[in-house]
């Protein structure tokens, strides 16, 4: 028998688009000071871990709560288990930036603007959808379906870590929350903390970032002495670099904001980081060893050049992104998100790294997780792919590797698929995260006749 997926989720349009709005009401940014037993990611995410069950129990699904860490609804029959997993966390929002309220969702010119739109709300709902649907034309299956959902994704993947210490991996599956095609490797991850400390000088702090998985957009610096002794220079260097930013005086010393754009750190090279910026001016006007390190090896570079990574790879070129920095009581730290192909090793990375800091007498420390390859021509990856060319017409672009990091990594054959289709800029981490609601529908179509493909009797 032939389905046609799209004219089935186009019944269910409006249930489906109610579900995103309803996940996007709610704040689920970290919060460890509301952390507690079965919340230990804080209360917003508890929230909309309860939201999600809710969703699965309202239809009738098996639906599992492991401690607050993730849950899973259960649908359809079979001894063996296809996984999607997605994640129910948000990244913060800037505090100036924003059209809208982002967790108050708006639809304009036929896009669901609010967090967690397109990361990973919006995604996690179009893959339950095409589940239920599947179930709902009583389809029969050799697997059941279930729908995996964290809620630390943003911050490390404790959630899944744990949820799979206590639950059985999925034989295979994917989580919908890259782009489309089909993703068939993710770079390797390293996080890393470099520190030291610093002479005395005219510099008094320097403030930037949240997470090391996005490029920081605003950057704050103090420094001695009256902002009429930069004003001048500091106003030159925002028009000649077409920035946003502006001096004032604070007490006795100056304040400095300079505002960039964010990213995520998977892409630096769309952003533009305050940061790194902040510290190009500053170089102009002091001798810090600290603002004279990040000038030097991160300014103009998110690829690692300057450090003498390799600039190929299997899974494409290194990337680096400058997440976070502080500098105070003539203390430096910052924290870089780097994103790997296979053929650079651990040992490779801290021997350039070391080097370079070498001479500013700094130290490192780091964690790093391993790079993500699946076979191109297995089942999972062939019928993804095909899937969503049934859909897209799309025969140019082909399964591919990317920088970001995804549940995928957490559970043997899964891979990133999808929802950003080519082209297309979901302003993921960024001010006005939004979600074409055509390409949501377009990918719950997508996401059904794959699991008919992959899962049917």
């Amino acid at each position: 028998m032939m389905y046609d997926f799209y004219e089935e989720v186009m019944k269910r349009k409006d249930d489906i688009l109610q579900d995103v709005i309803d996940l996007c009401k709610i704040p689920s940014v970290l919060d460890e000071g509301s952390a507690d037993e079965n919340q230990p990611f804080g209360q917003a995410c508890r929230d909309a871990l309860d939201a999600m069950l809710e969703i699965g129990k309202r239809d009738g699904f098996k639906c599992v709560d492991v401690d607050g860490y993730a849950g899973h609804i259960d649908i359809g029959e079979g001894e063996e288990t296809f996984g999607i997993l997605g994640h129910l966390d948000v990244v913060p929002v800037n505090t100036t930036g924003w059209n809208s309220n982002p967790f108050e969702p708006v639809i304009i010119d036929g896009n669901l603007y609010a967090r967690g739109s397109a990361d990973d709300k919006g995604p996690l709902i179009a893959g339950y959808w095409a589940a239920k649907i599947i179930h709902e034309l009583k389809i029969p299956t050799k697997m059941k379906t279930r729908i995996i959902f964290g809620c630390n994704e943003e911050n490390g993947s404790r959630c899944v870590k744990y949820y799979f210490e206590k639950m059985p991996f999925p034989k295979m599956g994917f989580t919908p929350d890259a782009e489309f095609p089909v993703v068939y490797g993710e770079k390797a991850m390293c996080g890393m903390e470099i520190t030291g400390e610093f002479e005395n000088d005219n510099i008094i702090g320097i403030y930037a970032g949240t997470r090391p998985n996005i490029v920081p957009e605003t950057c704050e610096a103090y420094v001695q002495g009256s902002y009429k002794q930069y004003e001048g220079s500091f106003n030159e260097f925002l028009k000649e670099y077409r920035l946003e930013g502006h001096i004032e005086e604070e007490g006795n010393h100056t304040k400095l904001v300079l505002i960039g754009k964010s990213a995520h750190a998977s892409t630096p090279e769309l952003g533009v980081n305050g940061a790194v910026y902040m510290c190009h001016y500053l170089r102009t006007i002091s001798d810090n060893k600290f603002v004279e390190f990040v000038d030097r090896y991160f300014y103009e570079d998110c690829t690692g050049k300057k450090f003498k990574f390799r600039q190929t790879g299997k899974l494409g070129g290194p990337t680096i992104n400058l997440g976070i920095i502080t500098y105070k009581n003539h203390r430096g730290s910052l924290i870089l998100d780097f994103r790997l192909s296979t053929e650079i090793s651990e040992e490779r990375i801290v021997e350039l790294i070391s080097k370079a800091i070498k001479p500013y007498k700094m130290s490192e420390t780091h964690d790093m997780t391993e790079a993500l390859c699946i076979d191109p021509d297995s089942e999972l990856i062939v019928k993804l792919h095909n899937a969503y060319v049934e859909f897209s017409d799309d025969h140019k672009n082909l399964p591919q590797s990317i920088g970001g990091g995804t549940y995928a990594k957490e559970m043997p054959n899964c891979v990133a698929f999808g929802t950003q289709f080519p082209g297309e800029d979901n302003c993921i981490h960024q001010n006005n995260e939004k979600i074409a609601i055509e390409s949501l529908l377009k990918a719950t179509a997508i996401y059904a006749k794959a699991l008919y493909d992959l899962i049917k009797a």
